[in-house]
C-alpha cells in the first residue's frame, strides 16, 4: 500500500515507519498541517491507499484535515491521538474517520486496523460508467477505447484510456503525476520518466484532431500534474493553481 502519515512527533513517526510490519508498503511522512495543505486540497490525496493522521498537530488539527479530505475523497483514514474522550472519538467517527486509535499503540495493531478499513473501502468502490466521459465536444467510450466527434472516430491505447478514466474520476480537480503514474501506469512516479507527459500530449493531439476547442478541457496544472475540466469556465475559478 501507499500510505500517507501526518504526524509531528518525530519519535512516533520513526517508530511507525521503522516498525511497520509490511516491508512492501510505502509510507510518506508529512509533519505539519501546512505541509499537507496541497495534498489534502487536491486529487493527490487519492494517490494513497490509506492515511494515518495525528489529531494534535502544532499548527492545525487532524479533525480539520479529516473534514477537508471528506469533502472530495473517500480515502480510508485512521486518526491517532494521545488524548481524547469517548465523546471526541465519536465526533471524529461521525465526521468520517474510519477508525480512531489511542496512543500508545502497537504498530502491528495500527497496521491491521488500517489494512482492514482499506480492504473494506476497496470492496465498496465502483467505476464511473465509461459512457459518461466527455472532453468538451468529444465523446469517449472507454470500453471500446475510442474518441468520437462529428462522425469521426480515433482509437485510444489502453494507457490513454486509463489516464482519461483517472482524470474523469477526479474531474475538476488536479491529478498529480504521482497519482496518474500509480493508477494508469501501475508504477511509482519517477520525475525522469516522461510517460505520463508523453501520453497526455498524445491525448491532446487526438482530441485536437476531432475538435480543436475541446483541447482546452485537458489542462496542465503547473507543478502538480493535469486536470480534466467540466467546463472551460472552471479555469477562471478563484484560488486555483496557475494553468497553461
Amino acid at each position: 500500500m501507499d500510505i500517507l502519515l501526518i504526524e509531528d512527533d518525530d519519535l512516533v513517526a520513526k517508530t511507525i515507519i521503522h516498525c511497520w510490519p509490511v516491508p512492501g508498503d510505502n509510507i510518506r511522512l508529512l509533519s505539519s498541517y501546512k505541509q499537507c495543505l496541497r495534498t489534502i486540497h487536491s486529487a493527490e490525496i487519492d494517490f494513497f491507499d490509506g492515511a494515518i493522521v495525528d489529531v494534535n498537530l502544532p499548527d492545525g488539527n487532524g479533525l480539520e484535515i479529516l473534514r477537508t479530505v471528506r469533502r472530495h475523497s473517500a480515502i480510508p483514514l485512521v486518526l491517532i491521538s494521545g488524548t481524547g474522550s469517548p465523546e471526541s472519538r465519536a465526533t471524529a467517527l461521525d465526521a468520517g474517520a474510519d477508525d480512531y486509535v489511542m496512543k500508545p499503540f502497537s504498530v502491528r495493531e495500527l497496521q491491521a486496523r488500517l489494512t482492514r478499513v482499506v480492504a473494506k473501502s476497496g470492496s465498496m468502490r465502483f467505476d464511473i460508467p465509461p459512457g459518461e466521459l466527455t472532453i468538451g465536444s468529444v465523446n469517449c467510450d472507454l470500453a471500446r477505447r475510442v474518441l468520437m466527434c462529428g462522425g469521426k472516430t480515433l482509437p485510444l491505447t489502453d494507457l490513454e484510456a486509463r489516464l482519461l478514466s483517472e482524470l474523469n474520476r477526479n474531474r475538476g480537480r488536479a491529478c498529480s503525476k504521482s497519482q496518474l503514474s500509480k493508477h494508469a501506469c501501475f508504477r511509482e512516479y519517477n520525475p525522469g520518466d516522461k510517460t505520463v507527459d508523453v501520453y497526455i500530449s498524445r491525448l491532446r493531439r487526438k482530441v485536437g484532431e476531432l475538435d480543436s476547442k475541446s483541447v482546452e478541457y485537458l489542462q496542465t496544472v503547473r507543478g502538480v500534474g493535469y486536470r480534466l475540466l467540466t467546463s472551460v469556465e472552471s479555469n477562471r475559478a478563484p484560488h486555483t493553481p496557475t494553468l497553461k
